[in-house]
């Protein structure tokens, strides 16, 4: 009776909503009961809450260390996490149709959403279809790309469109991770129970050049998808300026937020929020995405090393936006995690730490300080700063560079935001603030601030004397480390073998890409032909800019031609076996480059007439035979020392490494997080005791990758294996040292 008194309501605003303007419009709500929201805040269950979020990734983090990320979390004081569900990681095999689910996997997702609740949790989800992620080809399944019709409705890109066949396929999605979420909602649980409270549908929509109309229809699609497969808790979008403002009475059930990484430039925050403001006054002020570090790339800097993702950076730009009057946001990342083997988007590293508050190994500094100062604050002064308005005053500092905003709360509580916006030096000063208000105030207080510091000021209902304020956020508690680490772990003996190549090839047709053949990942591939030459030419082998193509030719390795595109390779007189390696170095997770397919699509000769080389394929034999297991007999590989001549084999195009290293049992009390460091020439992949770990890349910056300590075995006699297979590159491929070791700054006493 419920429902249908609701669904009344909402055929009754269709009509209305014709001559009523979009801000007059209510919003409809299912269960108002359980979950609602104004223009300030969300309320649920008849409390006003300010959401504290961070995105915990379930998908980047072994789900034995669930529970250590979940109690980091809690122990900080936020009340929400976030994640996003990546298509290609839960349905990674192509489905026979668009109505089978057979092979899609939503259980860790599930237990997940499950533990979330556990540890006492509000839950927002982001299932995409799109998510970018910076995680390969934006969460989209490389098999979704062979569905694309020879001629699609948008001629300039097919994902992320209104296209039918895209759109069938969205709905195949929704309509397996949808009623997941669904039982995970809090309308579907008694009152005072968490589970979800928001959904996003898309992603960053205004990004993508596509006329409007492309955009409603697929927003629109996506929210009816998702709630005919029962989602009746609030939608959401970001950076979807489509859903702003909207008459629609689709588009009205949705609310638009902001995503914010402005390192040092938080002041430029407030133009996006005012805006978000003007278009959008009848929904809370909300940023999905908010400055939690940033991503390393390939060749650049680790996240760590980054300017402008420091300690009083996250704290200035969080309570910056609590001043302008959010009370929905969301770190990303809270914790970063590890974009595990391929999954990295090019040129994305493996390690995604993002100089994350919680840090991928787990561990916890001054940044995870500050957001558990402002997440202590929050749960006693959330509720009252969610309900606060801007009280309009004349304010005089000692700097020009510290400004002063006041918030005042319906009982007369005062919180007064200090700031300065200059990150190089302290600010020490006096500021007078004169209210311009019936039976405004006159207060003078002092103020001390760290470079790029900012600060809260709370005086309680009817109090004017400063000396019974409070200073917010409270300092967190120093964090104790342990002493006596274990000590590093030098690995001096290794095992080598030259991958001979496929024991099994497949016919390539010309111009066909690796998906139809059911390979979706970005590892490596062997190609081969067999070429008879009448006289000496060059092999034209095409393949995806980026990319790259290392060749043997009658079991010789051979240089591209000097000054040719890359992909043109010598070839002598006579008959010869030519073997290429190619290497995918991971898909794009965003704009167009989601779309080209991957692998080597044609061989031609050159010429006035070129010639095409039937090409045939497959996975190296170490895929086949698993040389990554732990128990893999390699006693007939190659013993050699790290960093010696000969720790690699001559004209091999694919060289994998096996190392074995024991650990010593932890110490009761304390707990270590591990790495392994490693120096190569090369790009490669590493294993950890049977797990991949990622991706190596020569060029760095990345050469630590955090050893989950559920995949290692302590003390027991049993050793530890690290696997690693190199390509080579300029400077060829071998092994020059490996060392286990413990992350020492971030130990702690437990």
């Amino acid at each position: 009776m419920v429902k249908t008194i609701f669904f009344s309501l909402v055929s009754f605003l269709c009509l209305f909503q014709a001559v009523a303007p979009a801000s007059q419009l209510p919003r409809p709500f299912p269960y108002p009961n359980r979950i609602y929201y104004d223009s300030q805040c969300l309320t649920i269950d008849g409390k006003d809450i300010f959401i504290y979020s961070g995105a915990f990734h379930f998908f980047r983090c072994p789900k034995e260390l669930w529970p250590d990320r979940f109690q980091k979390i809690k122990d900080a004081g936020f009340n929400t996490v976030e994640t996003y569900v990546p298509w290609n990681w839960c349905e990674p095999q192509m489905p026979r149709g668009t109505n089978d689910f057979s092979r899609a996997d939503l259980k860790d997702f599930d237990d997940w959403l499950t533990m979330a609740e556990q540890y006492g949790f509000y839950i927002i989800v982001r299932p995409g279809p799109y998510i970018c992620a910076e995680w390969d080809n934006g969460g989209y399944p490389q098999w979704l790309l062979t569905k694309k019709p020879a001629n699609p409705l948008r001629s300039q890109e097919w994902l992320r469109t209104d296209d039918p066949v895209y759109l069938s396929w969205c709905k195949h999605w929704y309509d397996a991770v949808c009623p997941v979420i669904a039982r995970h909602q809090i309308t579907r649980k008694a009152p005072g129970q968490l589970g979800v409270i928001l959904v996003q549908v898309e992603n960053e929509y205004d990004f993508p050049q596509l006329p409007d109309e492309v955009k409603i229809n697929q927003v629109k699609a996506l929210a009816e998808y998702a709630q005919a497969d029962g989602i009746d808790v609030p939608l959401i979008t970001c950076w979807t300026h489509v859903v702003r403002g909207s008459k629609d009475p689709v588009l009205r059930q949705i609310f638009d937020c902001c995503n914010f990484y402005p390192r040092w430039a938080v002041d430029d925050t407030r133009k996006d929020i005012r805006k978000l403001r003007r278009e959008q006054p009848d929904a809370p002020l909300a940023t999905t995405e908010l400055q939690g570090g940033w991503f390393a790339n390939v060749g650049g800097k680790l996240s760590e090393d980054q300017d402008g993702v420091t300690a009083s950076e996250i704290n200035n730009l969080t309570l910056f936006v609590i001043q302008n009057g959010e009370s929905i946001l969301n770190y990303y990342m809270l914790f970063g995690g590890t974009n595990p083997d391929d999954r990295a988007a090019r040129p994305v590293t493996t390690t995604y730490d993002y100089a994350a508050p919680i840090r991928e190994w787990g561990g916890v500094g001054d940044r995870y300080q500050r957001v558990w100062a402002i997440g202590h604050m929050l749960q006693k002064h959330g509720a009252q700063l969610a309900r606060s308005t801007v009280v309009d005053c004349n304010v005089t500092n000692s700097q020009n560079d510290v400004t002063v905003v006041e918030r005042r709360t319906p009982d007369g509580g005062r919180y007064f935001f200090i700031r300065t916006s200059q990150h190089l030096e302290p600010r020490k000063g006096t500021s007078t603030v004169q209210e311009n208000i019936s039976g405004g105030q006159q207060i003078v207080f002092n103020y001390d601030l760290e470079p790029f510091g900012s600060k809260i000021l709370y005086l309680p209902p009817g109090v004017n004397d400063i000396s019974a304020g409070e200073w917010l956020p409270k300092e967190a508690p120093p964090i104790e480390r342990p002493a006596n680490l274990p000590q590093s772990i030098t690995i001096n003996l290794a095992k080598m073998q030259a991958d001979p190549g496929p024991r099994h090839l497949i016919k390539l047709k010309e111009g066909e890409s690796l998906a139809p053949d059911g390979i979706y990942d970005s590892h490596f591939i062997f190609y081969q032909a067999k070429v008879s030459c009448p006289t000496a030419t060059n092999l034209l082998v095409e393949y995806p800019d980026g990319d790259a193509v290392l060749a043997l030719v009658n079991g010789q390795a051979t240089s591209h031609v000097p000054g040719a595109k890359p992909g043109l390779f010598e070839l002598p007189a006579g008959k010869n076996l030519v073997s290429l390696l190619y290497e995918n170095h991971g898909h794009d997770n965003f704009g167009t480059n989601m779309e080209p397919p991957c692998g080597i699509t044609a061989a031609r000769l050159s010429g006035n007439a070129p010639a095409n080389v039937p090409l045939s394929f497959g996975r190296p034999t170490g895929d086949d035979n698993q040389w990554w297991k732990p128990n893999l007999n390699d006693t007939h590989w190659t013993s050699i020392t790290p960093g010696e001549t000969g720790s690699s084999p001559t004209n091999a195009v694919l060289t994998w490494y096996r190392m074995n290293f024991s650990l010593p049992s932890p110490q009761a009390g304390v707990w270590v997080p591990w790495r392994l460091h490693i120096a190569a020439s090369g790009n490669g992949f590493l294993y950890l005791n049977g797990h991949p770990l990622g991706r190596y890349w020569d060029v760095g910056p990345q050469h630590d990758y955090f050893l989950p300590e559920c995949w290692l075995h302590f003390g027991d006699g049993q050793p530890n294996n690290i696997t690693l297979n190199l390509r080579p590159t300029k400077d060829g491929a071998a092994l020059a040292s490996a060392i286990v070791e413990p992350y020492s700054d971030f130990a702690e006493k437990r």
